[in-house]
């Protein structure tokens, strides 16, 4: 029998790598899947990288004798011209952790943070500006098919960046969020 349990974080260093381990260790999942892309994991430097939890979940998995694996895909879902680096980019983004910067990644997992008027409207501008909207569903939807393409008999436990919770759990009804609780 399968058991999926999503675990959202957030990328750049706002999830403490031992909250989330230990998080792990309470779960004892049989699998560990994370939002890391192979050639992520195997080809890059991981100091290259904003998904440093991704690699923690991915390393205890490995220590403890799990089953890791990877499921994103190199996708650039970027508008073309668009680097993500432009100054008004950089301060949208740290506009909105600013308005998030009193939650904890655990909390973060919640809807309710993210639905107040000014992340929306920071997001959307971000997104409206900057992202492509049908690239972006296509990423999420080959991540699912990898997900779905991977899951074990046990528990299986998937790590996704926490913009990603709505999608899965949409798509994966079945699936416990034990942090939106």
């Amino acid at each position: 029998m399968k058991k999926i349990i999503i675990i959202g974080t957030i990328h750049g260093g706002f999830t403490p790598k031992e909250e989330l381990e230990e998080f792990l260790s309470d779960i004892n999942p049989d699998q560990v899947l994370v939002e890391l892309s192979d050639e992520e994991l195997n080809d890059r430097p991981r100091e290259n990288s904003i998904r440093d939890e991704m690699f923690a979940a991915y390393d205890w998995a490995t220590r403890n004798k799990k089953k890791a694996d990877c499921f994103d895909i190199e996708n650039n879902t970027l508008k073309k011209g668009v680097t993500g680096k432009e100054p008004e980019f950089l301060k949208f983004e740290l506009k909105v952790k600013e308005l998030l910067k009193d939650y904890s990644w655990k909390d973060l997992n919640k809807e309710e943070p993210w639905e107040t008027p000014e992340v929306v409207e920071l997001e959307n501008k971000i997104t409206e500006k900057y992202f492509n909207a049908e690239k972006q569903k296509e990423r999420e939807h080959e991540m699912l098919d990898i997900v779905r393409g991977k899951l074990i008999d046990g528990v299986n436990a998937i790590i996704t960046g926490a913009g990603h919770l709505s999608f899965f759990k949409k798509e994966i009804p079945e699936a416990a969020f034990p942090l939106q609780d």
